[in-house]
Parts: structure tokens; sequence; C-alpha cells
């Protein structure tokens, strides 16, 4: 058979028609699930599953098409039909009018959803009755919006790749199929809510076209196997944000995120709208904060001044947003702390009563009590200090940053606070300081090679930061990597701690003149630095000066004497009787196992 009988061939058995049919049919079915599907709250799964079931029958058909003819006495294989008693003339006729009518359908199907887009633009659902529930009595005043009425919009996909689509869209309909269940919610339906995709329109906008108060937005960005997704809520009527959150998981199972993740959002959500009022914040004040909080994160002087001018600018704007004055109080803190530059008087002054504002604006907020409690232990106030450290535990049991920094306003062991640190990890691994807080407590229980490794991971992600080449010196020298401790040092970019270390790199070099006379150096520019001095002691071996300035330590309160009693420079000493002494009359607690602490 040539090309030209095969094609009339396949015209005389109205394979052709048989085609066209199928698909202006299964065009409909797909149309008319994805309408009433989500008022069943059936997930795109089922729809794609249709879809497949479609594609797979299609050549299925066509074969059916082919082999098989219908006859008065019914369906028989076409070979077996005399051609003078085929009727496929009057089969041919059957296509025509189902493919006309299936257009027709097609067609009006096409008109209702352009009618209500662009003819009624103020009523964005009127298309859309057929996947929504029964109307309420308040849904027939279009011009007025529900109490609590939410539109979830899709998910913006924000991964390098733009290749996360689906699973941001998948987060964004699981949080409305959750949300849809309470009762006492106005959840607008998926397809009003996702008309706005890929749309130019500002929230306030979408509002007023869905008759909602309340929007929920966010994004999703992929990178490696670890996915964050971050969701806000936006009042429409201030344009202000109410909350945001980010939760970041490790992408081993797609869907349970996609439940976990639309769980936790619905019930903050839930929190927000249907119990006590979340205090909203502007949202150039809030825009301010995240960016002061980035550069908090770089952890470096330059930064943390920038970080503090912003955070400034944000309280001119809203000073009653608590996360503004807890970050305020962190960096006043580190100024005055961890990279002197700050008088230690001044800092407490503008700390404590920055946290104290902290709790005052927001008593349910866990960070601010952590914050009272770091600035109890400068003034050695321990008992003060484990009350608040407990109450911010007390709070937020699972917060990762609350678990890292409890540890050391409680005087818990080492070993305690590794256990926290790791668990705090694993509920947010995209949280890089924890890696230093790993380092940092992995060193003071002596294992050094999982401390460099764990500052090697905090170093790729925040490098340059202010003390972390010299915290990494320290984990060198314990290791007798010398000559790399030396490399590292001379990478510090504060001076404060590149002399600090500097000291102990000459020291174990054998250059004990060039140590020594550094040290001088040291303590006269940091006179008031008592306990870094007593630990250069402690490394170099000299048993009375340690006491000495530890002793010094003790009578001017130096803070870091609350962490130095974790050092392990300080081991070989525990067994004096000036250590035990240290301890009692600094008020440590001694049921919590702190390093050489002899229980009465």
């Amino acid at each position: 058979m040539n090309f030209k009988n095969y094609f009339d061939e396949l015209k005389r058995r109205n394979v052709f028609k048989a085609a066209l049919a199928y698909v202006v049919v299964s065009w409909i079915i797909i149309q008319v699930a994805s309408i009433v599907f989500p008022a069943f709250n059936a997930s795109k799964a089922a729809i794609r599953t249709i879809l497949i079931i479609l594609i797979i029958g299609f050549p299925v058909w066509l074969v059916f098409a082919w082999v098989y003819e219908v006859t008065p006495e019914g369906l028989k294989k076409t070979e077996k039909v005399d051609r003078k008693e085929s009727i496929t003339s009057q089969t041919s006729n059957k296509f025509n009018k189902l493919i006309l009518g299936a257009l027709a359908i097609a067609i009006i199907l096409l008109g209702v959803d352009v009618y209500g887009i662009y003819l009624h633009k103020d009523e964005p659902q009127a298309a859309n009755t057929e996947n929504v529930a029964p109307a309420k009595a308040e849904d027939n005043k279009p011009a007025e919006t529900l109490d609590k009425s939410i539109a979830v919009l899709a998910f913006d996909d924000m991964s390098p790749k733009k290749d996360q689509e689906y699973f941001s869209d998948g987060i964004s309909e699981e949080i409305l199929n959750y949300l849809a269940k309470n009762p006492d919610l106005e959840v607008i339906s998926r397809t009003s809510s996702f008309y706005f995709k890929d749309k130019e329109a500002t929230t306030k906008e979408i509002g007023q076209k869905l008759h909602v108060n309340y929007l929920l937005e966010g994004s999703v960005r992929k990178a490696g196997d670890m996915v964050r997704i971050t969701a806000q809520l936006i009042n429409i009527s201030t344009g202000n944000h109410i909350w945001s959150e980010t939760y970041d998981r490790k992408l081993d199972d797609i869907f349970k995120i996609q439940d976990d993740i639309a769980a936790a959002v619905s019930k903050k959500l839930e929190a927000s709208l249907l119990g006590e009022k979340t205090k909203e914040v502007n949202t150039d004040a809030f825009t301010l904060y995240l960016q002061a909080r980035h550069l908090w994160e770089q952890s470096t002087n330059e930064s943390l001044e920038n970080a503090l001018d912003l955070l400034k600018k944000a309280n001119r704007i809203d000073s009653n947003y608590a996360p503004i004055w807890e970050l305020m109080s962190e960096i006043y803190y580190s100024q005055g702390f961890r990279s002197p530059i700050l008088a230690k008087e001044k800092a407490y002054e503008l700390g404590f009563n920055a946290a104290r504002k902290t709790v005052k604006i927001d008593p349910q907020y866990a960070m601010g009590y952590l914050e009272l409690a770091r600035w109890n232990m400068t003034q050695f106030d321990f008992e003060k200090a484990k009350m608040n450290a407990e109450k911010a535990i007390e709070i937020a049991p699972d917060n990762p940053e609350v678990l890292r920094d409890k540890g050391m306003m409680t005087f818990d062991s080492v070993s305690e606070m590794i256990r926290n640190d790791k668990k705090a990890l694993k509920l947010d691994p995209l949280l890089y300081s924890l890696h230093r807080t790993l380092s940092v407590d992995n060193y003071w229980y002596g294992n050094y090679e999982e401390a460099l490794k764990e500052m090697n991971i905090y170093m790729e992600y925040q490098p340059g930061t202010t003390a972390t080449s010299s915290f990494k010196t320290m984990i060198l020298l314990n290791l007798d990597k010398t000559e790399e401790a030396m490399e590292e040092i001379n990478k510090e970019p504060d001076p404060f701690w590149k002399e600090y270390n500097k000291v102990k790199v000459l020291f174990q070099s054998g250059k004990k003149k060039d140590a020594f006379n550094l040290l001088n150096e040291f303590i006269n520019a940091y006179p008031n630095e008592t306990v870094n001095i007593a630990d250069i002691y402690a490394f170099m071996g000299d048993r009375e000066k340690t006491f000495e300035w530890l002793q010094k330590a003790l009578e001017i309160k130096d803070p870091t004497l609350t962490e130095a009693v974790y050092y392990p420079t300080f081991k070989k000493f525990h067994d004096d009787p000036r250590w035990q002494q240290l301890l009692e009359e600094m008020g440590v607690p001694e049921e919590n196992g702190i390093p050489g602490y002899k229980k009465s």
C-alpha cells in the first residue's frame, strides 16, 4: 500500500476524526477536573493522573479506530467488513457532530473563563463558583471584605535554575488545603489566588480584587540538597508584615516536606488570625531589620557598626518591633565583650536597656529573655541569668538560637552544650553560626579534630569574620600544627584577636623572646582583658601569673571569666586549690559539672 492509498484508508476509517474527537473531549475533561477537583481538596496529582491516563489512551484509541469499525450489528474488525456494507460515512457524520458539540462546550468554558477574568475584575471569584463551597450569607456582599479572609498566593521559585516551580506550587496548595479545613477562616480558592501568578500587581490590588484582609506569600530557594521556604503574612489594609518565617529542610522526601511546612505555616497563621493579635511591623522598618541582620551575621567590626546604624533607622520608623531591640542588644554585647571597641560599662548600659525593651514590647519573644540572661552573666548574677534563660527555653524549646546559647547562661556541661548544638543544627541546618558554636564547644571538650572540622565549615560560609582565624589558630596549636597556626593568625583582621593568639604561636614556635615582647605590648594595650592575659600565661605554663590575672579578673568581674571556666588551657591547674576558690567566689553553681569543680 503506497502512502496516498494509506492516507486515504486512514480517512475512510475515520482515524483522523477519531483523533480530533479524542483530543477535544480530553481537553474538556481536564478543564472540568481542574474546576471541580479543588472543591474536594483534591491535589494536582489527581489531575496529573487523569492527564497521564488520557495520554496513554490516545495511541490505544487510534489503534482501536484503525482496527475496528462500527456496523449495524456492533463492533467488527474492519478487515472483516465488506466495503459495500461499510457505514463509515455515517460514523463520520457522528464524529462531526461529536467534534462540533465538544468544540461548542470548549468555547463556552473559555468564554466563561475570559468573562470572569476580564469583565468582572472586581469580582474575581465569580467565574469560579463551581469550585468553591456553597456561598454563605456574608459572601453575597462583594464590596466588603471578610474579617478573617485570606488568599494563599503561588509561592515564587527563587532557585538559581528556576526548576522548583512544581515544588513551590505544591507548598502553596498544601497550605491552602490545610487552611480551607478551618471553619473560622475564609480561604479564597486556588483558581482565584493563582490567577495572579507571574502578574504585576501590588498586594493591595490583589487584596482588593479578591476581597480579603490578608495575603500569604512566599518563596522557595533550592541549594544542593537543601531547600529554604520563606512565608510572609501581610495585612492588606496597612501593607505591614504581621510575621515572616523561614524554614530550611533537606530534600529527601518532597511530599513530607510539603506537609510539614504547610502544617507549620498554617499553625502560625491560624494563631495570628484567630488567637491573640500579633504585633505588626512597618514594611520599611522590617526591611532595614533584615539588612541589619545580614550585616550582623558577617560579624566584622565594620559590619556590626553598619548594622547598628540600620537598626537605629528602623527604630525611628517603628520603635515597637521587638526583634530590632534584641538585635541591637546582641550587637552591643559583641562590641563590648567579643571585640572590645566599646567600653564594657557603656556596652552593658546600652545592651541591657535594649534587652529590657525587647521583652517589654513582646513578653513572649524568647530571644529577648536570652539577651537579658547574657547581660545578667556579665554582672555575675547567675540566678537571674538562669531564670531568664529557662524562660526563653519555656517559650521556644525548639528555637535553634535559644538552644545554641542557653548553655552558657546556665553553666551547662560542655557535653550538654554539644548535644544542644547538634539538636539546633538538625532543626536549622542553614544557621551557619551553629558550626562556630560546635567548634568552640568541641574545643572546650578537647575534641580538637572535630573542632577544626566545624570551624572550617563555618569559615567556608562566613569568611573573614572577627576572631574566627584567631580561634582556629588555638585549635591548630592544640593539634601541634604550629606552622599552619602562624599562617592562620596572620589572616585575623582584628588587631586584638590577632595579638592575643599570636603570642601563643610565637611561644610554641620557640620564639619566646618575641612572644614575651608581644605579650607586654598586649598587656599595655588591653590591661582590662584580664582573662585573656591569664589564658596566655596558662598556655605558657606560668601557674603564678595565671592565678594573679584570674584574681584580677574576679575583682573587676571580667565577664569573660564566665566562659573561661571551660577553657582547656586552665585544665592543668584544676588541682590547684585556688581554682576551686575562684569558682566558689564567682558563685558558679556546683551541680552543673563545671570542669575542675569539686563538690563540697
